[in-house]
């Protein structure tokens, strides 16, 4: 595949200058400090949406700053405590204001996915409107920084389709949630040892993926983190760094990962068998678009709705099995019972065929 230029999509001056600014500091941020931002309601992505919309309460730290993370700490308590069986955009909304209580450049792509689902913000500034609201902040349950990070953490990864359950199935999965895994892997990068109310329950995770995390909104996280590798603040660049090595590849991109590893990078005569010449040229089409795209390894995150045809399994499903057989036999994180031709529904005899010729001309 060929190495692309790792320079930021093109944006607006302005999201760009944001994007700079965010959680740029000249001295190591204080316990639950964030960065200052614009509380003014954003204005640049108005337009009349049909129907009705509701207002949700969006907490937002005051314009004067504030150094103890209360629009962040309300906004998490809020919604680790959130009825699950009421409507999810009042969730969407607690989310989307800890992504920018702690990077206001995010605020723009926010607001625009909010508006998308009918939601109008109601913006809440604090601490100063804490007493309007009845909000008692000494009630507010307390965040150090490392604790903030990684609740952020988290909550970007919630907007990404990260694992593809569809497809694999690890051990660890019939242990525990993956997002725990994740959540552990976020506190030990960055030296947490708080007790934290997360995650979700899956049904919220998956409403805020596909009601908050738009195309947009993912683009503009991916810019920030592809940013920010060389951050000073060590704990901010192990932050960003995590969250792009996870992103990376994931999702329905590790499919491509594992026929790449397994097939192309080996030379495998199985690409070369008549028998799914077909499915050998649709993959070649599909590696081509992954290529050609500006983060090849986020693909499946920030490309358009035209290009998802790519990722659809079922144009190389023989070729997928094989390659996920093969890397069984390398990688014992496996569940035991899985099967890779039950799961991409292919013919058990058509993939034993080939992993033999693939073995056959290994052993030379």
């Amino acid at each position: 595949m060929r190495k692309r230029s790792t320079q930021s999509p093109d944006s607006n001056e302005e999201e760009e200058n944001a994007l700079d600014r965010s959680i740029v500091r000249s001295t190591r941020p204080r316990i639950g400090s964030v960065p200052k931002t614009n509380n003014q309601p954003n204005t640049q992505f108005e337009f009349n949406m049909m129907g009705n919309m509701t207002d949700c309460l969006f907490y937002v730290p005051d314009v004067a700053g504030d150094c103890t993370g209360l629009a962040f700490r309300v906004a998490y308590d809020k919604a680790k405590s959130y009825d699950s069986n009421k409507t999810k955009k009042q969730l969407c909304s607690y989310v989307g204001s800890m992504l920018c209580a702690v990077i206001p450049g995010f605020r723009n792509s926010v607001e625009t996915a909010l508006k998308g689902i009918g939601i109008r913000p109601e913006f809440v500034s604090l601490p100063s409107q804490a007493r309007k609201i009845n909000i008692v902040i000494s009630e507010v349950p307390q965040l150090d920084w490392s604790s903030i990070l990684v609740i952020f953490g988290y909550c970007v990864l919630l907007l990404f389709k990260v694992d593809n359950e569809d497809f694999f199935c690890f051990k660890y999965m019939c242990l525990s949630r993956p997002s725990h895994v994740k959540i552990s892997k976020l506190k030990e990068k960055l030296g947490c040892s708080s007790y934290l109310n997360i995650p979700f329950n899956e049904n919220d995770e998956y409403a805020i993926r596909t009601m908050l995390g738009t195309r947009h909104l993912r683009e503009t996280v991916i810019t920030f983190l592809m940013n920010k590798f060389d951050h000073p603040d060590s704990q901010i660049c192990s932050l960003c760094q995590y969250l792009s090595n996870t992103l990376s590849w994931s999702g329905d991109m590790r499919v491509f990962a594992v026929i790449n590893e397994r097939l192309i990078k080996t030379k495998s005569p199985v690409l070369s068998h008549s028998a799914i010449t077909a499915e050998v040229d649709n993959l070649e089409e599909t590696m081509k678009a992954i290529g050609a795209h500006t983060y090849p390894h986020y693909f499946s995150h920030l490309c358009s709705d035209s290009e998802l045809f790519h990722l659809d399994v079922s144009r190389f499903r023989t070729l997928f099995a094989v390659a996920l057989d093969l890397d069984r036999t390398f990688d014992s994180s496996y569940a035991n019972d899985y099967s890779s031709a039950d799961v991409s529904e292919v013919n058990h005899k058509a993939v034993k065929k080939l992993l033999e010729l693939h073995w056959e001309a290994s052993s030379f």
